[in-house]
């Protein structure tokens, strides 16, 4: 659990957006002198395919050599700001959240850092869509960069959703390992589903019903609180109730936190409306940065 920080994969489309996600890395790759891997996909806007459209060799060695003139600057602003050990990995007209998991697995990367929005208009899709990607499909742990990123102080407050799963178990352990390198504090919560009106007036029992849930639900964060605790982190909990992304999100921005770090299933279609359509919520009105952890098998949620 990010015990050490060997290898960081950092997506960039040159955006400013995307700087911000270099400089964020930067910051976690001096703390354990790692390496960090500067990812690029070539390609050119949807229309290319989608239209059948011809386009001259001449191009694309132009935009090959902007790429190349683009890395050597981002790769210089690194070795300034202390970087020692940085490589580039450039490929053509790939899936970049597939070409993210390639070279997470080939290196055995233990982070990826990126930003969630690129560039505006047809190219914004590279840094907007493909960041939700990667959070469902990637084997190793993913910052999504909010903001201004994370601060040359490093992180401070984390906010840790529950759901009790093995996925968020797995969040709150990594979030202890980010804790302990920071010597940050982290706070906990679980947010319970509001009952609907017309459920309440249909059955007075729902009340009950919810009442056992807040009960069963403390126990657990107590317990989380104790893991949390033991393992000489400042923790606190916190239970509430609504709508879980706007509740996390709410919580963070009135806490102060800069990060956010939490679990994803990582599952396509219906069956990810659990604690992986959260996150995606959670990632897009988020006020900090988010790192998520996917835990490759399912777990009994609460």
């Amino acid at each position: 659990m990010l015990e050490s920080i060997d290898n960081i994969i950092v997506p960039t489309d040159f955006s400013e957006l995307s700087e911000i996600a270099v400089q964020s890395a930067t910051v976690l790759a001096r703390e354990q002198d790692a390496t960090i891997h500067l990812l690029h996909v070539v390609r050119l806007p949807i229309f290319h395919t989608t239209y059948d459209i011809n386009v001259p060799q001449v191009v694309w060695d132009g935009l090959r050599d902007e790429v190349r003139v683009q890395m050597d600057a981002t790769c210089e602003g690194l070795a300034a700001a202390g970087v020692s050990r940085i490589e580039r990995l450039i490929s053509e007209n790939l899936q970049p959240a597939e070409f993210i998991a390639q070279h997470v697995r080939a290196l055995e990367a233990d982070l990826v850092v990126m930003a969630t929005h690129g560039r505006r208009g047809l190219a914004h899709a590279f840094l907007g869509s493909v960041a939700e990607e990667t959070l469902r499909t990637c084997p190793a742990p993913v910052v999504a960069i909010k903001g201004q990123g994370i601060a040359d102080e490093g992180v401070r407050r984390i906010l840790v959703p529950l759901d009790f799963s093995v996925h968020s178990q797995k969040a709150m352990e990594l979030a202890i390992s980010v804790a302990k390198r920071f010597d940050a504090s982290v706070d906990l919560i679980h947010v319970l589903d509001e009952a609907p009106d017309y459920a309440i007036r249909l059955s007075p029992r729902i009340a009950e019903f919810e009442a056992q849930a807040r009960e069963t639900c403390d126990e657990r964060l107590q317990s989380a609180k104790d893991e949390v605790g033991e393992a000489g982190v400042q923790v606190r909990s916190h239970l509430q109730q609504g709508f879980p992304p706007e509740v996390i999100a709410e919580k963070a921005a009135s806490d102060g936190a800069d990060l956010i770090v939490m679990g994803t299933h990582g599952y396509r279609g219906f069956a990810r409306v659990a604690l992986g359509s959260v996150a995606e919520r959670t990632l897009r009105l988020a006020p900090c940065s988010v790192l998520t952890t996917y835990a490759e098998k399912d777990g009994a949620g609460a």
